[in-house]
C-alpha cells in the first residue's frame, strides 16, 4: 500500500508539474486553434490519470493511517496535528481538482494552487516519516 501511495503521488504531482511548467508554455508556441484543442485533449487524459491517482492516494492513505494510527497516538499531539493538517490539505487539493474539472476556476489557477498544496503535503509527509522513524527507534532503544 505504501508503494501505491508513493507511486500515485509521484504520478499526480510529477504530471502536474510537467503539464504546468513544460507542456503549457510549449503549446503556446503553436497555432491558437490547434493548441487549444490539443490542451483540451491532454487535460481530459491527464484528468483521468489524476482521478485514478486520487483514488489510489485515498485508499492507500486510509490503509496506512489505520495501520500507523496507534503510532501517531503514541507520538503525541504534535504528530496528530501534522497528520490532520496533511489530510485536510490533501482533501482541499482533491476539491480544487474537482473545481477545475467542472470549470469553476481556470485550469492554470487550479494547477498553481495544487502544485503549492502538493509541495506542503509532501513536506508534511517527510516530517511525519522522520518523526515516526525517530519514535520507533526510541522505543527500540536505538537512541
Amino acid at each position: 500500500m505504501r508503494c501505491l501511495h508513493v507511486v500515485s503521488a509521484i504520478l499526480a504531482v510529477g504530471g502536474l508539474g510537467f503539464y504546468l511548467f513544460c507542456l503549457t508554455p510549449a503549446v503556446r508556441l503553436l497555432d491558437d486553434g490547434f493548441s487549444e484543442s490539443w490542451l483540451r485533449l491532454i487535460r481530459q487524459r491527464f484528468g483521468r490519470l489524476l482521478w485514478a491517482c486520487i483514488a489510489g492516494l485515498t485508499v492507500s492513505g486510509l490503509y496506512n493511517w489505520v495501520l500507523s494510527g496507534s503510532t501517531y497516538k503514541e507520538m503525541g499531539a504534535f504528530a496528530n496535528a501534522l497528520i490532520g493538517i496533511k489530510v485536510l490539505l490533501a482533501l482541499v487539493l482533491f476539491a480544487v481538482v474537482w473545481v477545475g474539472s467542472v470549470g469553476l476556476l481556470k485550469p492554470r489557477v487550479c494547477q498553481m494552487i495544487n502544485i503549492h498544496l502538493a509541495a506542503v503535503v509532501i513536506l508534511l509527509a517527510v516530517i511525519l516519516r522522520y518523526l515516526r522513524i525517530e519514535h520507533l527507534q526510541s522505543l527500540a532503544g536505538g537512541g
